[in-house]
């Protein structure tokens, strides 16, 4: 059952950013996942949510969310994520 990665992304550093994007997408095809939505410029209906960013990758399953999440090639790319970065990253199983 596919899973969607949804992340409230705010850059803070666009060139230090774009690392991570060149090094982390060969990682996200690798672990049989796409990116669905890279959307600066989200239209809100209702509430308080305003992500800099909103970015939607789809995964196979949540277990292969949790086994990117957690490999060994993502940690370092995790880190540098977070020096050029702030986010927060939810994951939702499609029903």
């Amino acid at each position: 059952m596919s899973a969607y990665v949804v992340i409230d992304l705010d850059v803070d550093d666009p060139a230090g950013f774009q690392q991570y994007v060149d090094s982390v997408t060969p990682l996200i095809e690798k672990a049989g996942a796409s990116i669905l939505v890279v959307d600066d410029n989200c239209l809100l209906l209702e509430g308080d949510v305003r992500p800099s960013t909103l970015v939607i990758h789809e995964f196979p399953s949540k277990e292969s969310v949790r086994a990117f999440w957690d490999s060994p090639e993502y940690q370092p790319l995790k880190a540098l994520r977070r020096r050029h970065s702030t986010v927060n990253v939810v994951v939702a199983e499609a029903s």
